[in-house]
């Protein structure tokens, strides 16, 4: 029998028993919707997760200081210890200078002032170093220059968030503005001195950041609460003490490291804390953070919830599959006249297996082009609705779904159409 005529006869078939046909391939459909999600949520999450890796750094790690109340035993708490400088940033700097980036970093908060308005905000004392990691930012002005750091100028960049291109649909319930964020947004700040604590600063740049639907850094979310103004870490040393006022003079809070691949981020941890401890005398209690090691516990959880999607859309296929089989079993036993028929014009056993493999496999296919079209109709209303992850569907995704739901159609209906291919075709002309 010719493919052609199988393809036919099993089309007809199928809608000849339109109910008991829609029955069969609606568990196919919800399977290959359950797999178009979870296919476009697990590459949303790869492509998205490649980006910030590649934006962020690789080899990121940060060192700082370990806090008394961090300590597991009293004596340690009670212990003398010395805190991180400037001046270990700089000899990192000089020891490794094959090093991407060696960032200090400083934290303070103070109250903006400008005209009447007012608002607590945290600032944060960088180095030029600062923006080699971590650049998504369109720059209107300047950004600091290392004049800037060795005059103890008192200059500031405002970061200004990039909002979204479309409110998700949560974001209608979520009531919260940013003061600060609202008033730069409609007040152009560049150029113009404003108070910070209890001393002026110049606004040197404005860096705008890409929408939050475009910014790789939002999606590992690495740097917890980013503050918002920036200015020279020796200017904020002097002015305004960092770690909110009480650190020691001279200190900072931590360093930002990149050491350009992840691989080299062990070797180069055991170097610095060696070096640093040197440097102190040992008296430092290093708290060393591999990036590497909470992207992967981050992306483990985001993958497990996926996968779990992924594994409900399988079941339901091998559900399909199985409704399937049971449809093409009994389907024999009510075209056992028409196997004989066709055993005996010439029809061989193979040709049989054919038959109802192919229809099987229609059942499957028509199954999937259901679940396709449902889910794309899905994805494209979440994608208009500010879901970022819906985005990124691509052209194979729907290749793959459909040759799932047929594959399942081809292997549930294999022992069925084993079965109808041993009918002995005398018996199956005198079945009544």
């Amino acid at each position: 029998m010719r493919i052609s005529e199988s393809l036919r006869t099993g089309t007809l078939e199928i809608f000849h028993h339109k109910m008991r046909s829609f029955l069969t391939f609606f568990a196919i459909s919800i399977g290959v919707i359950s797999i178009m999600y979870s296919l476009t949520m697990i590459y949303s999450m790869n492509f998205r997760t490649k980006k910030a890796l590649e934006v962020v750094g690789y080899g990121r790690m940060q060192v700082q200081t370990k806090q008394s109340y961090q300590e597991t035993t009293t004596m340690d708490k009670k212990e003398a210890r010395d805190n991180l400088s400037l001046e270990d940033a700089q000899a990192l700097h000089t020891n490794f200078p094959e090093l991407p980036m060696v960032s200090p970093l400083m934290f303070s908060g103070g109250e903006f002032t400008y005209g009447d308005f007012h608002d607590w905000n945290r600032v944060a004392g960088i180095t030029t170093e600062w923006k080699k990691r971590g650049w998504v930012y369109k720059v209107r002005g300047r950004f600091l220059n290392q004049h800037d750091i060795d005059t103890y100028a008192r200059v500031c960049v405002i970061i200004q968030n990039g909002g979204w291109f479309k409110k998700p649909q949560w974001m209608k319930f979520y009531g919260w503005k940013d003061d600060f964020q609202e008033y730069i947004k409609h007040h152009d700040l560049l150029g113009r001195t404003v108070k910070l604590g209890d001393n002026l600063y110049t606004v040197v740049g404005i860096l705008e950041e890409p929408p939050l639907e475009k910014n790789p850094k939002t999606f590992l979310d690495l740097e917890g609460w980013e503050a918002k103004i920036l200015i020279p870490i020796t200017t904020l040393q002097r002015l305004m003490g960092g770690s909110w006022g009480w650190a020691e003079p001279g200190s900072i809070e931590s360093i930002q490291i990149d050491t350009g691949r992840a691989v080299t981020v062990p070797v180069y941890r055991r170097r610095i804390e060696k070096l640093l401890q040197a440097r102190h005398g040992g008296r430092l209690r290093l708290d060393v953070k591999d990036f590497g090691e909470i992207i992967k516990t981050k992306m483990a959880d985001k993958h497990r919830d996926m996968y779990t999607v992924l594994i409900i859309g399988a079941i339901a296929i091998l559900a399909g599959g199985i409704g399937i089989m049971n449809v093409t079993l009994a389907t024999i036993y009510s075209r056992i006249k028409e196997i004989g028929i066709r055993r005996a014009i010439g029809a061989t056993r193979g040709d049989i297996m054919a038959q109802f493999i192919i229809e099987a496999m229609l059942l499957g296919f028509f199954g999937g082009i259901a679940g396709i079209l449902i889910s794309m109709t899905g994805i494209q209303y979440l994608a208009a609705n500010g879901d970022t992850d819906m985005m990124m569907v691509q052209w194979w995704m729907p290749l793959v779904s459909v040759v799932a739901a047929v594959l399942t159609g081809f292997i549930a209906s294999l022992y069925p159409a084993y079965q109808a291919s041993k009918l002995d075709p005398v018996e199956a002309l005198r079945y009544e």
